[in-house]
């Protein structure tokens, strides 16, 4: 049986994956990858993310990137990794969508999800460039203990070409003012510490109006996480990691105190 922090976690969660076709249709306009012939499977699925096994509300760290990125289909050739947990992800979405909501179906989606990012993370570039270190070597936890999600719940089409970083610049704020701001997964989960490699995601930024919820104002770090930018890495304040990052294992561990 699912505890508090993952019955709202999976409340938040189903006002994703049961997102408004209006949403959908408004998603492909601005660059969304859809279903179709030669495209790999799943661009139908939207993605709240995950919430880690060992994830503890008012300790926790969420991570934020920007938007899925549709593979190409020789990256989810069958018996790798990434083709492995990508095929589980669209089906625990699929099933959960199909059955709907009941406790036996949120704790089989949970479940999946769990699995899937604890194989498929260490897999992906996104994690090992922008998080892996900063969860695990600065803060010495696990990737069981955090939770993630993207900006925008969609996957950007990669047929784009040039075009995808357009296409993702839309999608974020468009994302968080129709169908899932941050806010609502910072009330569903509290986490302590917010880290997004989407530098205007930043407090007063021009992506996300605010991290604060009802019950939780946690501490935000944003960087520069797109890589070959000349700012890649760098904070608001134009600060290299090895500058902020301390800076930010010092405000952590004085949040969460003797927790």
């Amino acid at each position: 049986m699912a505890n508090e922090t993952e019955q709202r976690w999976l409340d938040y969660a189903w006002s994703v994956v049961d997102c408004p076709d209006r949403h959908r249709a408004q998603c492909k306009a601005l660059g969304a990858a859809a279903p179709g012939p030669g495209r790999v499977d799943g661009n139908e699925v939207r993605w709240p993310g995950y919430l880690g096994r060992d994830y503890r509300e008012g300790v926790g760290v969420l991570c934020v990137a920007a938007v899925h990125r549709e593979a190409r289909p020789e990256e989810e050739a069958p018996g790798t990794a990434v083709g492995r947990t990508n095929a589980t992800l669209v089906e625990a979405h699929r099933r959960w969508l199909r059955q709907g909501r009941s406790q036996g179906e949120d704790s089989r989606f949970l479940e999946s999800v769990r699995d899937a990012y604890e194989e498929a993370l260490p897999h992906w570039s996104r994690w090992n460039r922008q998080f892996r270190a900063l969860v695990q070597d600065y803060l010495g936890m696990s990737r069981t203990e955090i939770a993630w999600t993207n900006l925008a719940k969609c996957r950007v089409a990669i047929h784009l070409g040039n075009k995808t970083r357009t296409a993702e610049a839309r999608l974020q704020p468009f994302c968080q003012r129709d169908l899932a701001p941050v806010s609502e997964l910072v009330e569903a989960i509290r986490p302590a510490l917010v880290l997004t490699c989407v530098l205007n995601a930043r407090r007063g930024g021009d992506i996300v109006s605010s991290w604060n919820s009802p019950s939780a104002s946690p501490l935000v770090f944003s960087w520069q996480g797109r890589s070959g930018h000349d700012r890649h890495n760098l904070d608001p304040q134009a600060r290299r990691r090895s500058e902020w990052a301390p800076e930010m294992v010092v405000a952590y561990r004085n949040r969460v105190g003797g927790l």
